[in-house]
């Protein structure tokens, strides 16, 4: 059974997106309306969730197999959802999560070829059927990420060592997302600048939350 509250937003992109960053430009904005927002990482958020974090990400983990993968990313999603989401939801807290079970269908889903059936299932578990109001999918190509990565100048951890073909299966997977949930989906062209996608997703936000 489908639980939606409006006052839960997520955000999705692969890697370098600029998910991040946008959440993080958009919070002075909610300080100026009043309006307290929690901001969630995935994987992540809690105590469980971060220690299954640091298995997840660690490159030397290089022989995960894709099925411990994805009920990692599941335990680590059940336990924020029911220590944190739900309770803060059902007491009026306004929340966007930096990622979301959409994560899971496009990378381990699409990127993975887990079947897909079963991964919806599999979220639907972990998360006892609560789905974003709305989720904004920051679109950028692979080989913007591979940029901007060689841009930032760090590290990559155990995902980011990908090839790029897995980047391309994962983003056409979001957009299949997309189009199968076009009321609940909503692209940014994540390759404008910084300060246009950001007014582009507060005008969004703001109709949406009748700020």
């Amino acid at each position: 059974m489908k639980k939606q509250y409006k006052n839960f937003i997520s955000f999705e992109g692969i890697d370098f997106s600029g998910k991040t960053t946008q959440i993080s430009s958009l919070l002075p904005r909610f300080e100026e309306v009043g309006i307290s927002v929690e901001v969630l990482r995935e994987p992540g958020g809690t105590l469980i969730s971060e220690e299954i974090r640091s298995i997840l990400l660690n490159p030397e983990h290089h022989m995960m197999h894709p099925r411990a993968e994805i009920l990692l990313y599941s335990a680590a999603r059940a336990q924020l959802v029911h220590e944190k989401i739900i309770p803060m939801l059902e007491n009026g807290q306004y929340i966007i999560a930096d990622r979301f079970f959409d994560s899971t269908t496009a990378y381990q889903g699409y990127g993975r070829k887990l079947d897909i059936q079963f991964v919806h299932q599999l979220n639907s578990f972990a998360t006892s059927g609560v789905i974003p109001y709305k989720t904004f999918f920051i679109d950028i190509t692979p080989r913007e990420a591979y940029r901007r990565h060689k841009e930032a100048q760090r590290g990559r951890d155990r995902l980011e060592k990908e090839e790029i073909s897995f980047y391309e299966a994962i983003r056409e997977g979001f957009l299949k997302i997309a189009k199968e949930n076009p009321e609940r989906f909503i692209v940014i062209d994540g390759e404008r600048p910084i300060h246009e996608v950001t007014s582009l997703l507060w005008s969004h936000i703001k109709k949406i939350w009748n700020l």
